[in-house]
């Protein structure tokens, strides 16, 4: 029950969910309160255009995406790989295979990594649902099943992280290769290494390459009045950097105290 009360009022915090809630105060208040209706929808019209502004977006991704790079697959060593299993969708009906999303990359890198001698064996952290999708995915990929482990959990952080070190730990392993979307990689890098293990960060699925970014930073006038206008692409890219920013934040502060 606390955990059902705690995502509804979580859900409120959502910078979406706050924009509709402003929306929908200005409504009931708009005959009484004019000003105060005028101040909701200015915040609201205000957290649309900066979130949603494509210039805003792409900046700030790309601050967080861009702390890490991606390791050479040829020369990276370490005792394990461990992937944080997303992007996977089980086969169920009507799927009749493993299908994969965006960041399922991370499993391409992964065996890249695996199969050049990287590291022994491959830890798939994340739901029961997803990781056997994802073992069932190396499998069809020629990764041998010996080198194929398996951290089922749907804890939070602290709990993937405590039980996916016990795993390592168990089995030996002192330094592993991360391999995880680069917008979350440096808040779980921090959250790994508390577990005492050596962290070598191994990041794929970027939004914002370089191409992409020095195209999108040309300040032309076609450029700028073409991306004038908010969209909900850039404004979930947004959020969600933002959130990667504040739950970092959250684990030092966490830390610290």
């Amino acid at each position: 029950m606390a955990s059902i009360i705690g995502k509804f009022f979580l859900q409120f915090t959502e910078p979406l969910a706050i924009v509709g809630l402003f929306l929908f105060i200005s409504i009931l208040v708009v005959r009484s309160k004019a000003k105060g209706a005028q101040f909701f929808l200015i915040v609201a019209l205000l957290l649309v255009a900066i979130l949603g502004n494509s210039f805003f977006s792409i900046w700030l991704a790309r601050s967080m995406e861009w702390r890490h790079m991606p390791v050479d697959v040829t020369t990276a060593k370490a005792d394990a790989i461990v992937v944080l299993v997303d992007g996977v969708y089980p086969a169920q009906s009507p799927r009749l295979r493993v299908e994969l999303g965006e960041e399922a990359d991370r499993l391409l890198y992964a065996t890249a990594l695996l199969q050049r001698g990287a590291a022994q064996g491959i830890l798939l952290v994340g739901e029961t649902a997803e990781t056997e999708a994802a073992k069932q995915l190396l499998l069809e990929l020629g990764v041998p099943e010996i080198a194929i482990f398996a951290n089922p959990t749907t804890g939070n952080i602290v709990d993937v992280v405590s039980s996916s070190a016990a795993a390592l730990q168990v089995a030996g392993a002192k330094s592993v290769l991360l391999v995880t979307s680069a917008l979350e990689m440096d808040r779980m890098r921090f959250a790994f290494e508390q577990s005492g293990l050596e962290i070598i960060p191994a990041p794929c699925d970027y939004h914002i390459t370089k191409a992409h970014w020095d195209r999108s930073m040309t300040l032309t006038l076609p450029n700028v009045i073409t991306h004038l206008m908010p969209t909900s692409e850039h404004f979930a890219r947004s959020v969600a950097t933002l959130r990667e920013y504040f739950s970092l934040a959250f684990y030092r502060m966490r830390v610290i105290l």
